[in-house]
């Protein structure tokens, strides 16, 4: 493997993870006072959403070092890629601070990386920090899966009443619909009712870029509800 293509694995399985451990300081002590939410990749970067009163925080005001290891998600459960895990290490910061409006305030703490390491069954790859921050992985196969995980797990009956209105069918007839896949240039779609499924492609007017062309686009060939 290439350092290319391990900088793309790596930051894959950023955006896939199954599950996510954070150690803080040199003795690599876990943060359990508290729950914190996790951006998996902002920017190729671990990012948590935690208290201002929680150890996270405090940790990050103090310059502590952190460790994150990643489990991945990516792929379907019988892939080679969900035995890699991915180790960061680096320094906490401080990036933003919540709304303290809504009642619970919240600041966003991130990982400033130093190292990257890809571990698989057979070896530990180094991935080159820059690499694996390129922007051009934005759109990398993980996040393209979460994608598709995340509209179909959250937004089944808006896939439904979308694909009943693109392709003419009568709603009540449809049993199910779904993402199959996505991509930079479409994405395909799929619906079943008494006669069987119907799988079905929908090609973008242009290839997207990002996250917000991603969205906007399937919003325009699926629902403008749609997240």
């Amino acid at each position: 493997m290439n350092p290319a293509e391990a900088a793309l694995l790596a930051r894959s399985v950023l955006s896939c993870p199954e599950a996510i451990t954070l150690w803080v300081g040199e003795a690599h002590d876990t943060v359990e006072d508290e729950v914190y939410e996790v951006t998996c990749d902002m920017h190729g970067a671990p990012v948590f959403s935690a208290s201002d009163e929680s150890a996270l925080l405090a940790a990050a005001h103090g310059g502590s070092v952190g460790m994150v290891e990643i489990a991945s998600g990516l792929g379907d459960p019988a892939s080679e890629h969900r035995r890699l895990s991915l180790v960061m290490q680096g320094t906490l910061v401080q990036r933003d601070s919540g709304c303290r409006c809504c009642g619970d305030p919240r600041s966003l703490v991130a990982l400033e990386l130093s190292t990257v390491s890809l571990l698989s069954d057979e070896e530990t790859l180094a991935v080159e920090v820059s690499r694996f921050r390129d922007h051009r992985h934005v759109l990398n196969p993980g996040y393209l899966q979460r994608t598709v995980e995340h509209a179909n797990e959250a937004h089944e009956l808006e896939l439904r009443t979308a694909m009943a209105t693109t392709f003419g069918v009568p709603l009540h007839s449809m049993l199910a619909a779904s993402l199959v896949r996505v991509d930079p240039c479409g994405v395909d779609v799929t619906w079943l009712d008494a006669s069987g499924s119907h799988p079905h492609r929908l090609d973008f007017v242009r290839p997207v870029a990002s996250p917000q062309e991603l969205g906007a686009a399937l919003r325009s060939h699926l629902h403008a509800g749609m997240c």
